[in-house]
Parts: structure tokens; C-alpha cells; sequence
């Protein structure tokens, strides 16, 4: 394995990570809107959205890496 392989691996581990990460804020701010009402749930709505939409970019570079590095 050369270095630039290795370094993109790394990458790849890093990106995981971030994915992981990025999607327990959002099952947590989904969570959360089980236990809003009124004024409360439309922020709760609102972060579960903002979530979901930094998960979702997450997941797209982390697809995107893997694909054109064709590390698994």
C-alpha cells in the first residue's frame, strides 16, 4: 500500500467517524421530537431537519471517497 492509499484509507476512517457521529445527533434530535409540543416542537423539528441535512452530506462524502477510491 502506498502512502497517498494509506492517507485515503485514513480518510475513510475519518469520514466513518464523522458519519457515526453525524447520525447520533440525528436519531438524538429525532428523539427529541417525540417529547415536543407547541413552539418546542417547531424547533425540534427544525434541528432534526438541520440534522438530517448534515447527515445526509456526511454520508454523500463518505459515498463519494469510497467511490473514487475504491476503498471499502
Amino acid at each position: 500500500m502506498q502512502a497517498a492509499e494509506a492517507l485515503a484509507c485514513k480518510s475513510r476512517e475519518i469520514l466513518k467517524a464523522r458519519l457515526r457521529a453525524d447520525l447520533k445527533v440525528y436519531a438524538d434530535a429525532i428523539a427529541g421530537l417525540q417529547q415536543s409540543t407547541g413552539n418546542n416542537f417547531e424547533k425540534a423539528h427544525k434541528r432534526a431537519d438541520s440534522a438530517r441535512r448534515i447527515y445526509e452530506v456526511a454520508r454523500k462524502k463518505l459515498n463519494d471517497h469510497v467511490a473514487s477510491h475504491g476503498c471499502a
